[in-house]
């Protein structure tokens, strides 16, 4: 592998087979002392990160291709960030917005209405992107007087109570916390791959919607929907692309029946789809966008921004919260912004670059079902049988486990929790990329020949 330099690594570059001994030591006191309710994906103990690359406490470095799941659009630290954000720590860490105003937010919520989508000019900002959703539909009620709430079956809207109510993947999210948010419907997404007629993508969005027509002129939800929660590209359901009729058809129902359209774009917007906002790839405007990850620039963030009518709903002291906008993160973000927007111009050449890679690991390997994504934001699903489409979790697994020996950092992903999902820098240089894709075909083969594990 490439040797580091005084500016850095160049590539990756495995000293220690991970997990080495002082990962492992971490490990072990992950076990003793962390719930067992939070599960770490990789056996390794991360001390160092800039850019595309992580190091661990055995001195391996990697290239991270999930970004700390799709937090870090423009690579790890960025120095604008990082400048601002101790720049701030020297005259105000926090007062609370509901306490008195301070430049940094008033600043971010103005910058939020320049790169907002039309209209959507006002905003609240939070901590995670979990605490967005559930303020997001804390706006639509109150805007609508109404209670219910649409969301999709392959869907992931964070780990709230009300998040997994709108989170249709029972095993982790679910299970053993119910009894959940009553007012919930879950709707099949428009999934091309999985459609179970096999019909053609316009064909899908438009049975898709008219399945959601129904479900909600039920008798008991008639007239009381208040949102339909939707992600433009679905991260956690493994990177799942609508077909290009899919929102403006959500629109026009959302439209009909005076449904606020809340667009989740916690992991997809922020540039990772080559637009600063997934949901301009499909032309569509919501009433109401929730961002996260990626603004923050590596700081907690969450945000709603939306049309005045919505987000005007809820009376004085109706949202907050203690470290909402908090001046820090609000400085960083300011920052990552400008990386991102900076960043977003190459993004097609990189989406060009990794497509055709994964279409060819497609064609060479027919227990990859598909290969998908938009931008940097990509997916292997992987099946037992191209034919019945039956996932294969254990080559998933084995391919990260391979991938890391390899020095990539991989992250599973999919409803079936069978696909490995791609979310690389926006801004990595093309030839480290296609290092990566190169040892990502390698940690392929060694998975299929039983040599990952």
């Amino acid at each position: 592998m490439t040797k580091r330099n005084s500016k850095g690594p160049r590539g990756p570059k495995i000293v220690a087979i991970p997990p080495g001994p002082k990962s492992k030591a971490a490990l072990s006191r992950k076990e003793k002392f962390i719930t067992n309710g939070v599960r770490v994906a990789l056996p390794i103990d991360v001390t160092w990160a800039e850019g595309p690359f992580v190091r661990d406490s055995d001195g391996n470095v990697y290239v991270d291709l999930g970004g700390g799941i799709g937090v870090q659009t423009v690579g790890h630290r960025p120095r604008s960030v990082i400048r601002a954000a101790k720049a701030q720590l020297d005259r105000l860490t926090h007062i609370s917005f509901m306490v008195a105003t301070y430049g940094p937010v008033l600043d971010l919520a103005e910058r939020m209405a320049d790169i907002a989508p039309p209209g959507l000019t006002k905003s609240i900002f939070l901590n995670s992107g979990s605490e967005a959703i559930e303020n997001a539909v804390k706006v639509a009620r109150a805007a609508t007087k109404k209670a219910w709430l649409v969301s999709f079956k392959t869907a992931f809207h964070g780990r709230t109570l009300l998040d997994i109510s709108l989170t249709g993947k029972e095993k982790p999210y679910r299970e053993g916390f119910g009894p959940l948010v009553r007012e919930v419907l879950l709707a099949d997404y428009a999934d091309p791959y999985r459609d179970p007629q096999g019909r053609a993508p316009a064909d899908v969005a438009k049975a898709r919607v008219e399945e959601l027509d129904r479900l909600i002129n039920q008798p008991e939800v008639a007239g009381r929907v208040a949102a339909i929660l939707a992600e433009p590209v679905q991260g956690e359901g493994g990177m799942i692309v609508p077909p290009k009729e899919f929102f403006p058809l959500l629109r026009r129902l959302c439209d009909q029946y005076g449904i606020v359209l809340i667009d989740d774009e916690v992991q997809a917007g922020a540039g990772r789809t080559g637009k600063m906002w997934a949901i301009e790839n499909w032309s569509t405007v919501p009433d109401v966008l929730v961002s996260g990850k990626a603004i923050g620039g590596g700081l907690p963030f969450g945000g709603v921004t939306g049309k005045p009518a919505v987000m005007d709903a809820p009376g004085p002291g109706g949202l907050g919260g203690t470290f909402g906008g908090n001046p820090v993160v609000c400085a960083a973000a300011l920052e990552a912004v400008d990386e991102i927007e900076k960043a977003l111009p190459g993004t097609k050449r990189l989406e060009a670059r990794i497509r055709k890679r994964l279409d060819e690991m497609a064609e060479g390997h027919e227990r990859i079902g598909e290969a998908r994504g938009i931008g940097a934001m990509w997916a292997l699903e992987f099946v037992k049988d191209p034919r019945t489409k039956e996932p294969d979790v254990d080559l998933a697994l084995a391919v990260q486990t391979a991938g890391l020996k390899n020095g990539l950092i991989l992250l599973t992903a999919g409803f079936y929790n069978n696909c490995i999902r791609l979310l690389p820098p926006i801004n990595i240089p093309i030839p480290l990329m296609d290092t990566a894709l190169d040892l990502l075909a390698d940690s392929l083969d060694m998975a299929v020949a039983g040599k990952g594990r």
